[in-house]
């Protein structure tokens, strides 16, 4: 599995994260923010092939947060994104 990146890095309230995976499965998505706590976590089960992920980020304050993927156990990507 592949994770391109996260668009848009500055949001306000969604993101689009655009996935690429070899085979079906169940992505886990955790937010952190800056003190290392987890504002979020998503569970989301991926076709194989390419796809864009919504994440909607309404619920989280203002700030800046790090996104870690997981295929089981096996972290994928970290990204750094702005939440106006």
């Amino acid at each position: 599995m592949y994770i391109k990146n996260l668009q848009p890095a500055l949001t306000n309230s969604s993101s689009y994260l655009d996935v690429v995976a070899d085979k079906i499965g169940k992505l886990t998505i955790k937010v952190l923010n800056v003190q290392g706590w987890v504002a979020k976590k998503v569970i989301a089960e991926v076709e194989e092939g390419k796809q864009q992920l919504d994440l909607n980020l309404n619920d989280l304050n203002s700030g800046i947060y790090i996104l870690n993927a997981f295929l089981g156990d096996v972290f994928i990507k970290s990204i750094r994104f702005v939440k106006q």
